[in-house]
Order: structure tokens, then C-alpha cells, then sequence
């Protein structure tokens, strides 16, 4: 990975994309890939989409997905806590005590997750674990009131704010490695090939597609658009070295 491309790969993982709301990491990814292809078009969802040699009567398509799960405030109580309904597969599990953003009109608010302290969690409590029902986000509010002069409102998206790391000299953590791993490798593709000078005897189609968080609606979509006659879908997966 050079320069070029690791900056790349680290202002795209810095960006919130949650599901419904991909315009800016669109516009990164396509402000990337633009060099290096002949065309590219967005659809109505919002999938981003470039060519390589269009025109061909065959097509290969090579896709990732641009989302990433986040939360939507579900309900601010009266003393301005704010419960959370997923979008995509959030895990609760691993919620408690993390540092959210808040996206509203106004910009972004800081939050976090509160969550009981250990010594305080006895009794029919002392095994508590975080669920959709009890998991809240406290964002130094006294009352509804207040969250709501925030600028924050029913329905506003909330992501993580896990930005990109390099451990141990070979590997990086951050939020949205799902699936901005798959967006990085296909605008490589283009970008080699542009740089290498290869010619193609098919058209390329360069797919980075929307909400498939939700139901892989961005690809169901574009599959009518384009229709492939070969597809190569990009994805991250679980790791199965480690405990459990």
C-alpha cells in the first residue's frame, strides 16, 4: 500500500456512512476512482457506480457495499435520555460505555453510552447484560428539553467514532472496515489497471453499492441497471483464530 492509496483508505474509513446516508463517502470513493475510469453514474438509492471500457456486450461487475451500521435515536425521555432502535445489525452487546456521534441539522454531538458501574450492578442485577431495552445515550442533558435544543431529534443517526489505527505494524483497526475494505479493493482495481495500462476485451463495471446493512437493496437495484453476466461481490468475514 503507497501513500496514495493508504491516505485514501484512511480518510474513507474516517467518514460516517451509516445506511441512508452515504453521499460523503460517495463522493470520496468517486472523487478516487474518477481518474481511472471512462464514465461513472450514480442511481437514485444512491450506489455509485464506474466503467471501464463501456460499450462491450459482456459485463463483469466487481461490487462492495458503502454502508456501515450505526443507530437511530428512537425516543428522548424526560429527563434526556436517548433510547436507540438499530440500523443494520448494531450489537448491543458491545455498545456500553462507548463514544457515539450524534448527527443532526445543527452538526455533530458527542455522546456516550451510559451503563451501570460494576459494584453498583447486585442482586437480581448482578448479571446484567446490555439490550436494546436498557442501553441509552447521555449527552450531559438535564432534560428533553435540552437534548432537543442539541438539534438532536427522533430519527437522528448516531455512529461510533472509532477512527483508523495501524497495531502492530501490519494490521489496522477502525470503525466501517465493513465494508470500506471492499471499496478500497475495487477503486485499487481501477487504479491499477488505469496505471499498468490494460486493456480489457469486456466492459468493468466498479460498483460500490448502498444500504445493504438493511437488505442489499443498493445491489438489488443496480443488478437491473447493469445485468452482469459475471459478478465478483467483495465482502469482509469473520475471523476464526480467535477464542469462540
Amino acid at each position: 500500500m503507497d501513500k496514495k492509496s493508504k491516505k485514501f483508505l484512511k480518510e474513507y474509513l474516517g467518514n460516517a456512512s451509516p445506511t441512508g446516508h452515504e453521499t460523503k463517502g460517495q463522493e470520496l470513493w468517486l472523487d478516487y476512482i474518477m481518474p481511472y475510469v471512462d464514465e461513472w453514474h450514480t442511481d437514485v438509492y444512491g450506489t455509485a457506480y464506474a466503467i471501464i471500457n463501456p460499450g462491450k456486450k459482456y459485463r463483469v461487475a466487481i461490487e462492495s457495499h458503502a454502508d456501515e451500521i450505526s443507530w437511530y435515536v428512537n425516543y428522548i425521555s424526560d429527563k434526556g435520555n436517548i433510547h436507540v432502535i438499530r440500523n443494520g445489525g448494531s450489537d448491543q452487546t458491545i455498545a456500553a460505555s462507548r463514544r457515539v456521534n450524534i448527527h443532526t441539522p445543527k452538526g455533530i454531538v458527542r455522546g456516550v453510552f451510559g451503563w451501570p458501574a460494576i459494584h453498583v450492578r447486585k442482586g437480581k442485577d448482578a448479571n446484567l447484560a446490555p439490550t436494546l431495552e436498557n442501553i441509552f445515550i447521555d449527552v450531559g442533558a438535564n432534560n428533553k428539553k435540552e437534548v432537543e435544543e442539541l438539534g438532536i431529534h427522533v430519527g437522528c443517526v448516531i455512529t461510533y467514532d472509532d477512527g483508523y489505527e495501524e497495531i502492530n505494524k501490519k494490521c489496522f483497526i477502525g470503525r466501517a472496515l465493513d465494508n470500506r475494505l471492499g471499496g478500497y479493493c475495487i477503486a485499487e482495481v481501477a487504479r491499477q489497471l488505469h496505471e499498468e495500462k490494460i486493456k480489457l476485451p469486456y466492459s468493468l463495471y466498479i460498483v460500490n453499492s448502498v444500504q445493504e446493512e438493511v437488505g442489499l437493496h443498493g445491489a438489488q437495484m443496480i443488478a437491473q441497471t447493469i445485468r452482469p453476466d459475471v459478478a465478483i461481490v467483495t465482502d469482509v468475514t469473520h475471523d476464526t483464530s480467535t477464542p469462540d
